[in-house]
């Protein structure tokens, strides 16, 4: 009966342990996340080391042929401090370049920090994911 115990309270043990330690790296994710976001919004500094991560938007047309407007800034604004953006495309980044026309696309090219350019592009009223990893 006491090694049952002994097992058992061990057991619990080893449970109660595992259990601290995942919420501490929980935290300790949180905690470095907050600091990041922080900084970034106080603009004290980068949250990204040596720009690593951080999206540059280098074009951004939305439209059709003979008819774009350049959602550029209004990307970039989106995605100042992130890592990773999901974009509707549509309408609301530029107006509407081509009123009453269907097959309207958007390209974005991008970098993260000093990486190399990254292109993605979809048709009006998909999703775009721009990220760095």
């Amino acid at each position: 009966m006491s090694r049952s115990m002994s097992v058992l309270g061990f057991a619990a043990l080893v449970l109660v342990a595992g259990s601290a330690h995942s919420q501490s790296a929980e935290y300790r994710r949180g905690y470095d996340q907050g600091y990041r976001d922080g900084a970034a919004a106080a603009g004290n500094q980068s949250p990204y080391p040596n720009g690593m991560g951080q999206i540059t938007i280098s074009s951004a047309l939305y439209g059709i042929r003979g008819a774009r407007c350049d959602a550029r800034d209004s990307l970039q604004a989106l995605v100042a401090g992130k890592r990773r953006i999901d974009v509707k495309v549509d309408n609301d980044l530029c107006g509407d370049p081509a009123p009453n026309q269907a097959n309207k696309q958007m390209t974005v090219t991008y970098s993260c920090g000093n990486g190399s350019e990254r292109r993605v592009s979809g048709p009006e009223g998909s999703i775009l994911t721009i990220g760095c990893r």
